[in-house]
């Protein structure tokens, strides 16, 4: 009898831990169809220099793709095609607000990552220091 209650008690949550599963996974709301299509990001291109701007949704479809299709694109995030030269070799990039340089984030060594190697603005530095002077 004992015995008997454990494995209805067993069974009801791996009952309830599928049914949570399940309702977790299914869409809904969020995902990549939950980004706006007029969301943009920077794009850089490490052969030929060249920046552009495409769709976020865009970008992680494209993304999604790659990693789909190739198993050594999920230990890194893969390149994609630049719209320049057509090689793969565009990554995700910032643009500096303060001059409008498009670079990598964390091409300022040992600094924040949205650090603009032009000008030496960032956005994170001013926020902390906004931050900070609120205390």
């Amino acid at each position: 009898m004992k015995n008997t209650i454990y494995a209805i008690i067993i069974a009801a949550c791996l009952l309830v831990a599928v049914l949570v599963f399940v309702k977790t996974r299914s869409g809904g709301s969020g995902g990549v169809d939950s980004i706006s299509d007029t969301e943009q990001v920077w794009m850089k291109c490490r052969a030929c220099n060249g920046s552009f701007q495409m769709s976020r949704k865009q970008y992680y479809k494209d993304i999604n793709e790659k990693v789909t299709a190739s198993a050594t694109a999920m230990m890194f995030t893969p390149p994609l095609t630049c719209q320049k030269c057509q090689k793969n070799s565009a990554f995700l990039a910032e643009k500096c607000p303060n001059c409008n340089e498009v670079f990598f984030p964390g091409s300022v060594p040992n600094d924040y990552p949205d650090r603009c190697p032009k000008c030496k603005h960032s956005a994170v530095e001013d926020s902390r220091k906004a931050h900070q002077g609120q205390q």
